[in-house]
């Protein structure tokens, strides 16, 4: 890639910073090294002396400490023709750092190329220089009646708009109407404030009744099958629960390799039913007849029953302009199984962790059904299950609502929690 070459200096937070530059801009790089620039004459002088002679070109973190140094150097280089570029709020850590910010997003030198190539052209830097890309001519009043300011509704609105367009959310109203015009107008910004967020739903025990289908089958089979055991009902829970599946298995590691096998996914789980019959007590010959028995029973249409008002909820919905998206744990079958249960009709996709590979709450899972969404700005993660539907999509910017089906208890990580299904009618309008 060839290198954005540069008259102006560029003014960074730090060297890490001025490295990830290097390799896109061949121009003067200045790190101020974060705050230590507050007490560093020299360079104050030196940024103060070249920023009015050559102008400045000005990037730093998209968190408060960024804002606090950009706002900084813009006091003391007031003389100087500074362009203020961009970086959008990323969630992430940079792989040198054992801990990520405190805001937990990514700085300059954690923001892939391509994305800071957009945002220097954003800002209108080119070969060429800087130049002047206003795009339209919009006031403080027009802020006001988009409902971006001055408005109940508008720091809402104002992190909807930043999210589409992959600015910071922490723009000062001065800032944020400058950006405005240089990368939009107030049509795109009318369509943007007027979009539905997309919703992402699990699948057992959010669109289906909680049963404890695993347990209740294998009980069901040791019961018919070998009732001189006693086998119970708690030693089944015991052996079953939190062992046999990918989900849990595979829990620090992925479970691709099981997609190069052919029927890998129920191969693994076979295996792991078997040593679960095994270790309630039944001979290996005896766990054999049975376990096969498993992979039928949980598929079956009349073993999944929707809630009531599972449809009803969806098409209300749909017809309201949200989309909908599956994010499930679950074997490779249940998009046939989601036909047979007349469900695929309101979804535009489903990820199924049994065909990808990635289980809830892995961020994996989650950045493969944003892709697949078109990686959309808003966005909310339904669900009954805190850890993997809540927590795991919440690391990865989503908003979020907790079913509470079963009287559990949600925490500071839901945004809503609802009691029935129909209840989300009420939050999403």
């Amino acid at each position: 890639m060839e290198k954005i070459k540069l008259n102006q200096i560029v003014v960074v937070e730090g060297k890490y910073d001025a490295i990830k530059l290097d390799s896109i801009v061949d121009a003067l790089i200045i790190a101020v090294n974060g705050f230590s620039i507050f007490k560093d004459d020299e360079k104050k002088q030196l940024l103060k002396e070249l920023g009015r002679k050559n102008g400045i070109i000005l990037i730093t973190d998209s968190d408060a400490a960024g804002f606090k140094i950009r706002n900084y150097i813009q006091n003391i280089c007031c003389n100087a023709q500074i362009t203020n570029v961009y970086i959008p709020q990323i969630v992430g850590k940079e792989s040198r750092k054992a801990v990520g910010s405190k805001e937990g997003t990514l700085g300059v030198e954690g923001i892939d190329k391509q994305i800071l190539l957009k945002c220097l052209n954003d800002a209108g830097v080119t070969d060429a220089g800087v130049s002047d890309v206003k795009k339209s001519d919009m006031t403080y009043l027009d802020l006001y009646e988009l409902g971006l300011s001055g408005t109940d509704n508008a720091a809402d609105n104002r992190i909807k708009v930043c999210r589409k367009l992959n600015i910071p959310t922490k723009l000062s109203k001065k800032s944020f109407l400058e950006v405005l015009n240089r990368m939009t107008d107030k049509q795109q910004l009318e369509k943007i404030l007027n979009e539905k967020p997309t919703l992402f739903w699990d699948f057992h025990g959010t669109l289906t009744l909680h049963l404890h289908q695993w347990t209740d089958c294998a009980y069901q089979l040791v019961h018919e099958n070998f009732p001189q055991y006693n086998i119970t009902m708690e030693k089944i829970c015991d052996e079953l629960d939190g062992q046999c599946l990918p989900w849990y298995t595979y829990a620090d590691r992925d479970s691709r390799e099981l997609l190069q096998i052919e029927d890998g996914w129920w191969k693994s789980c076979n295996e792991e039913l078997l040593k679960m019959f095994m270790r309630c007590g039944l001979t290996k010959e005896e766990a054999e007849s049975i376990y096969l028995k498993v992979r039928p029973y949980l598929i079956a249409p009349e073993n999944n029953p929707l809630y009531d008002d599972t449809k009803m909820v969806l098409e209300t919905l749909r017809d309201r302009g949200y989309k909908h998206y599956l994010v499930s744990n679950n074997y490779p079958e249940l998009d046939v199984l989601m036909d047979q249960l007349d469900l695929s009709q309101y979804f535009e996709a489903q990820v199924i962790s049994g065909k990808i590979g990635f289980d809830k709450p892995r961020k994996e899972i989650y950045e493969y059904a944003l892709e697949l969404a078109g990686n959309p700005t808003e966005r909310y993660m339904i669900g009954d299950n805190l850890k993997d539907d809540i927590h795991g999509s919440k690391a990865c910017g989503f908003k979020t609502v907790f079913i509470d089906l079963r009287g559990n208890r949600s925490d500071d990580k839901c945004d809503h929690t609802v009691y029935e299904i129909k209840e989300i009618l009420d939050i999403l309008k």
